[in-house]
């Protein structure tokens, strides 16, 4: 063996590359998936125009980031938060476990139910008429 000289070991000085910044998926547009829907609030249940009115609202609602549309009000481009147990329908398994869903509403005031997974809304309830999925109250 032979004696250390205390010098440090060759490429010792290099610094570490740094790690990312953490992505704000608040600051990103929603994205809108389908694949959870549930077959009885899906959009084949709606209307011709309550169709027309969902395609619209999710190109205007993609226009915006998460962060505005978190400030806006209920109605409109904004959203609102209903217990799951308000719910009167089981959601997919993968969702089970949420004890609140995310709502933004279509053609005036219809709910879309769902769950926000980074910047992906899971659309799993379109409510056709008020009052099928949840009470609305009076």
């Amino acid at each position: 063996m032979g004696k250390s000289t205390g010098k440090k070991p060759a490429g010792s000085g290099a610094k570490l590359p740094q790690a990312p910044e953490p992505r704000d998926y608040n600051s990103e547009t929603p994205k809108f998936c389908l694949h959870y829907v549930h077959r009885n609030f899906d959009v084949s249940g709606l209307t011709t125009a309550q169709q027309a009115a969902l395609a619209r609202t999710f190109r205007k609602l993609s226009q915006s980031s998460w962060k505005t549309l978190t400030f806006a009000g209920k109605h409109g481009q904004g959203t609102e938060f209903i217990a799951s147990n308000a719910i009167n329908m089981s959601p997919p398994p993968r969702f089970e476990g949420e004890s609140r869903y995310l709502v933004f509403r279509y053609d005036d005031v219809l709910p879309m139910v769902g769950v926000r997974v980074d910047d992906v809304f899971h659309v799993l309830w379109i409510e056709p008429t008020i009052g099928r999925l949840y009470d609305h109250g009076s």
